[in-house]
């Protein structure tokens, strides 16, 4: 009876344990600098001049059904956010803009971030619901470009998903978005 209970325990705590992220290459993102430096890449990197790298203006779209989603707000409020503490972290000037952003003619670098899909799963709902919460995921292209003149200097591809079957360790949209930033400021941390 003990071996029974001792397998059953061990199985549970596998099954809520393991890491539920898969980016579309099978690698994990990073939550800090330090380890985002030293962990596989997620996204394809994006050569940014070292003079646009202390500014940064973000603006975020996506098809209508997307945008005029009832959580569309709260998605938009995780990524400006993160993005705020990641930049303030870094010491880049950050700001985050509704709309298109045109050139204004300083030096910056301009995020443009198109959400093909997503679905919001906070903490709260991972932890008191479980499984029953279903998968967290993004869709979403980043478009970097140069504040001055619109220049692109690249896009990245972020397709996240969770595993609602880690349970309340599967990670959840904040966390998503943390990976997602991540390797964005590994980008502007790497301008030359």
């Amino acid at each position: 009876m003990q071996k029974l209970t001792f397998t059953l325990a061990l199985t549970l705590a596998m099954i809520l344990g393991g890491c539920a992220t898969k980016p579309t290459d099978n690698t994990s993102g990073a939550t800090s600098s330090t380890k985002a430096e030293s962990a596989p890449r997620t996204s394809t990197s994006v050569a940014i001049p070292a003079i646009a790298s202390k500014k940064l203006v973000m603006s975020m779209t996506g098809p209508k059904s997307i945008v005029e989603s009832k959580d569309w707000a709260e998605f938009k409020r995780e990524w400006r956010e993160t993005f705020a503490d990641h930049a303030k972290t870094e010491g880049v000037a950050f700001s985050f803009v509704e709309g298109e952003v045109k050139p204004q003619g300083v030096d910056g670098t301009v995020l443009e971030v198109n959400v093909a899909d997503y679905r919001i799963i906070g903490i709260g709902a991972r932890i008191f619901f479980g499984v029953m919460t279903g998968n967290a995921f993004i869709d979403a292209k980043i478009k970097f470009a140069n504040l001055r003149d619109g220049t692109v200097l690249g896009e990245q591809q972020h397709n996240t998903s969770s595993s609602a079957w880690a349970g309340v360790f599967a990670k959840v949209t904040p966390q998503q978005v943390d990976a997602i930033a991540s390797e964005v400021f590994r980008d502007i941390k790497a301008a030359k």
